[in-house]
């Protein structure tokens, strides 16, 4: 069985919600007002079975005064029902809606003449030409036109036959559309208590499956439920997804959890976010354009939010014209890239544009940011312009590529996309630009940052050497925090491995350098070292700091430096402080003589150490806190003993 959504359009009292009746035998307006004032102030909602298909009807409010609850409703639709009243034509909430319609890229619509008994047949012709004039150039323009009487019944069964004769014709944008390969969400519209059963919310999922047993997260605000129930056009169901008409019954939220343009999910991976990237279009009869921060009113799902536009391509936006934009509200929602949204004017609230999200989750663009942004940004506009069937692979190659620097996880690319984690890797496996690292959690990244990552590392090891031919090579840490600061380590850890097998670099311990690099003493610097070391052993346990060493060698302070450094790599000197190093030979003695003097278990006190090597207190601590280290004696109070 098909489960298809059809929305109305059209102005007020040209009988939407009378033509509705009249195809299902269900009275949409349900609150005591509007059946009051003859109008219908908030959406409606009926079905109906139409062949092998079950058909959900969103009857929308037509007065201007209630198009933002229009918006609340059309959202999810794969077929819209125009409707226009004979006795009066195309009026300025036709026109909107249609406007609405034409943005939101809604496939394919019937149009319904309504009141035709009001009008002879010429001003019926007539009527007819002025809509087909509306919907020229659109997805409307060839959309069927059936001229009818709600009331008395004439030209319902013609509308039911031609709906679903567009139902047909249907079946491939709307199985399109329907996303099972992305995040389960639901756009809230409507939100109530039954007694005895708790929490219902309402709605029309945008993508994905929800089953019943399931938990729940409500964004923005991530509270989180499980599902009790679900029905599906008014009866029970194990699960929902998109296209359908939902209601959820909800456990552990309150009604007073919810609002309406708040998105339930099955997943907690998605991330609200108050900016979005997307592509705006200007309708030409904005009355002016769009300057930086200009204030607007963002309608997308559910929701209505407040917020400021941030032209990325020029000063303003004008009429008529479309732009990369970034859009900053006040409050956060769920977006995903190809989602579509509505623009209204802040003030006077009138519909001026709309467009399509690239990025739910931005950073903040600034004005030296653009030109690393805009040519992928540019990418996936042109790529969608032209309804490409590699875009989801786009959006993923773009999403990686925001994270040169640390690689991106398949959590992350799933709450930047909302596509499912076994979509996404099937994706990635398919991009040769893509490189996966088999870590937990597993990581995407560029491939051609990889190869610019060792390059560069690659580089700045050979000018390390270059001007440090005695320095065996660089810390793995500060390799790290400079080519990739404080990301991950499994990604710099994946570039040293490979660049490893690739025999371009070695690594000893925790030093980096390049392959087949070899430390060779110049003449004068292999004098230098064998007086060094012969000034150290001489000394014995008293042995000279750096600054004696320099003075008293006779060789250029430059050239005695970097061979000690140099024999401290190689491990000819080792390290006890900060300022005394020992031959290996002088810690051999250190040791043997400690041991035959105070044998294991011992205990002994500085002064008693001092005694038996003959050394002041300057040299005693450091050694003794060396001996420590190495766990050859420990420190009990006042005394140490031998381990």
């Amino acid at each position: 069985m098909k489960d298809i959504i059809v929305g109305t359009a059209g102005h007020i009292d040209h009988g939407k919600t009378t033509l509705i009746k009249a195809l299902t035998g269900i009275d949409t307006d349900r609150l005591e007002e509007e059946k009051r004032r003859g109008i219908s102030i908030e959406i409606g909602f009926a079905h109906m079975q139409l062949g092998d298909s079950r058909v959900g009807f969103i009857d929308v409010p037509g007065h201007e005064k209630f198009v933002k609850n229009m918006l609340a409703g059309i959202g999810g639709i794969d077929l819209v029902l125009l409707v226009v009243a004979a006795d009066e034509s195309v009026m300025p909430q036709t026109i909107e809606h249609f406007q609405i319609c034409k943005l939101l890229e809604i496939p394919r619509g019937v149009i319904a003449i309504t009141k035709k008994h009001l009008v002879e047949e010429e001003l019926l012709a007539l009527v007819e030409a002025e809509v087909r004039e509306l919907v020229e150039g659109s997805l409307l323009e060839k959309a069927p036109i059936v001229a009818m009487d709600s009331v008395s019944g004439e030209g319902v069964e013609l509308l039911k036959k031609t709906l679903l004769e567009e139902i047909g014709k249907s079946q491939q944008d709307i199985t399109t559309a329907r996303r099972s390969h992305q995040i389960f969400r639901l756009p809230v519209d409507r939100i109530f208590t039954i007694k005895g059963f708790g929490t219902v919310v309402t709605g029309t999922p945008y993508a994905g499956v929800l089953k019943k047993g399931d938990a729940v997260t409500v964004y923005p605000t991530l509270k989180t439920g499980k599902v009790r129930g679900i029905e599906i056009f008014n009866q029970e169901a194990d699960l929902a997804m998109a296209g359908q008409r939902t209601a959820l019954n909800l456990s552990g939220l309150e009604r007073e959890d919810l609002n309406r343009g708040m998105v339930i999910s099955g997943s907690n991976a998605l991330a609200p976010s108050s900016m979005f990237d997307a592509v705006v279009h200007l309708l030409p009869t904005a009355p002016k354009g769009l300057k930086d921060r200009s204030a607007i009113r963002f309608h997308h799902g559910s929701a209505e939010l407040i917020g400021r536009i941030h032209p990325l391509e020029s000063d303003q936006l004008l009429p008529g014209k479309s732009m990369l934009v970034q859009f900053r509200v006040q409050s956060p929602t769920v977006c995903c890239p190809k989602d579509h949204f509505i623009l209204r004017r802040y003030s006077p609230m009138t519909t001026i544009g709309g467009g399509v999200i690239l990025d739910g989750t931005p950073k903040k663009h600034r004005q030296k940011d653009l030109p690393d942004i805009l040519p992928g940004l540019r990418k996936l506009w042109s790529m969608l312009t032209e309804q490409d069937p590699g875009l989801d692979s786009a959006l993923v190659e773009y999403f990686v590529k925001l994270h040169r620097f640390s690689g991106v996880s398949l959590s992350d690319l799933a709450a930047r996309t909302g596509f499912l984690e076994n979509y996404l890797l099937d994706l990635l496996k398919g991009l040769e630009s893509i490189v996966l690292i088999s870590q937990q959690p597993l990581l995407a990244v560029f491939r051609p940052d990889l190869e610019e990552f060792k390059t560069k590392i690659a580089q700045f090891l050979a000018d390390f050497h270059s001007r440090n031919p005695l320095i065996v090579g660089v810390p793995r840490e500060e390799l790290k925090e400079r080519f990739f600061g404080k990301a991950a380590n499994s990604y710099f850890t994946f570039v040293l491995n490979q660049m490893e097998s690739e025999k371009k670099i070695q690594i000893k311990g925790s030093t980096v350098s390049l392959q087949g690099q070899q430390l060779v003493l110049s003449p004068e610097q292999d004098q230098a070292k064998e007086h060094l070391l012969q000034l150290i052993q001489r000394k014995g346990l008293q042995p000279p700091t750096l600054e004696e060493l320099l003075k008293a060698v006779p060789y250029d302070r430059g050239q005695v430096r970097d061979v000690y450094y140099f024999l401290l790599q190689q491990g000819e000197l080792i390290r006890v402080s900060e300022n005394i190093v020992l031959s290996p030979g002088q810690i051999t003695f250190l040791q043997s003589q400690l041991k035959e003097s105070f044998p294991k278990g011992h205990t002994f006190t500085v002064p008693e150490f001092k005694e038996l090597f003959g050394i002041s207190r300057k040299y005693a601590i450091p050694f003794l806190e060396f001996l420590d280290r190495k766990r050859i004696t420990r420190r009990i109070g006042d005394k140490r003993i031998v381990l």
